[in-house]
């Protein structure tokens, strides 16, 4: 019986406080878009395109130096040689592509987090949660994000 009472209350206390609402609403990003026109994000992607390109330039390269070797031991010699250094190259890149990703993401969440703020949010979520309501920022974030320095 004291169990009941207690779960009569909370259910009371719920029902009057209009249960869980958000006060502020709720922001959404098409976080694709933001990084598509976002500028700093488009300049990352082009760094990271002429580096996988020089990568695959590398592979060209030794590809045409490989068949000029005559003798079996220096082929394979070579191509240890090759592996081990394009392994590094790939390890760095992957790192690098990391780096650039998580920075661009701090970026947009930083701006989108004073947005929050400004426009009194409760949170701001990925627009692929978002079946119905909620506020869309994407266009703010995106035009705060070109005149951010």
């Amino acid at each position: 019986m004291n169990n009941l009472k207690k779960i009569i209350l909370m259910a009371l206390i719920f029902s009057m406080t209009g249960g869980l609402s958000f006060a502020g609403g709720l922001g959404y990003v098409d976080y694709e878009r933001v990084v598509e026109t976002y500028p700093y994000a488009q300049a990352a992607k082009k760094n990271l395109d002429t580096k996988a390109m020089a990568i695959k330039q590398y592979m060209f390269d030794k590809e045409k130096e490989y068949e000029t070797i005559q003798s079996p031991v220096q082929k394979q010699n070579f191509q240890d040689k090759v592996t081990a250094e394009l392994k590094n190259k790939q390890t760095d890149f992957l790192r690098e592509q990391a780096r650039v990703e998580q920075d661009i993401f701090g970026r947009i969440k930083g701006v989108a987090n004073a947005i929050m703020v400004e426009q009194k949010l409760d949170a701001v979520i990925s627009d692929k949660a978002v079946f119905c309501g909620g506020v869309d920022i994407t266009d703010t974030l995106i035009n705060r994000l070109k005149t951010a320095k």
